[in-house]
């Protein structure tokens, strides 16, 4: 019996279907000063464990991506709970673009010079090993070269549009 092909969702399905896909929220950071650069998104992930690995999709048009792509380092920054703001900022919501974005939190480096956020609930610090192409973004695997973590905090979620906070029962209960 023959296959039949489904038929191609638009963009606007696609996107509307996603928006029911909780996401955790981060921001991607690159680059020294005084042209640091970092963007907010929901699209990373843990790889490898050997060696210890990370992947983040950065859209093309981002001011970050040829950042990423030439200095071959980026940051993945974990967001907590309160971290709403900062998220909006480096999301461009104030038209905020470049180093001044980091006039906000408290900012460190680690090992490759990225920008690491203090505060975040983890952050890895990266050096690019793959990069893919994979339409208006580019997938950096990123072999994780330091980490930070605060393991105490409540992360940040993004679903239908709107930031959220998980409910996180305790599970000796």
């Amino acid at each position: 019996m023959p296959v039949q092909e489904a038929p191609l969702l638009s963009a606007a399905e696609f996107l509307s279907a996603m928006r029911n896909v909780p996401g955790a929220v981060s921001i991607v950071t690159t680059g020294r000063r005084p042209s640091r650069h970092g963007l907010t998104l929901t699209a990373g992930c843990s790889l490898s464990t050997e060696p210890s690995s990370v992947l983040v999709c950065v859209n093309k048009s981002a001011g970050a991506h040829d950042t990423i792509k030439n200095s071959r380092l980026f940051c993945w920054n974990i967001l907590a709970a309160d971290h709403s703001a900062l998220a909006q900022k480096f999301a461009g919501q104030d038209g905020s673009k470049g180093d001044i974005r980091f006039t906000e939190g408290s900012w460190r480096e680690l090992v490759t010079g990225a920008p690491s956020l203090i505060e975040a609930i983890c952050s890895f610090d990266c050096c690019v090993v793959e990069t893919h192409d994979a339409g208006s973004h580019t997938i950096f695997v990123g072999e994780v070269v330091a980490q930070a973590t605060n393991a105490d905090r409540e992360p940040l979620v993004y679903v239908r549009g709107a930031f959220a906070v998980p409910r996180i029962q305790d599970p000796r209960h």
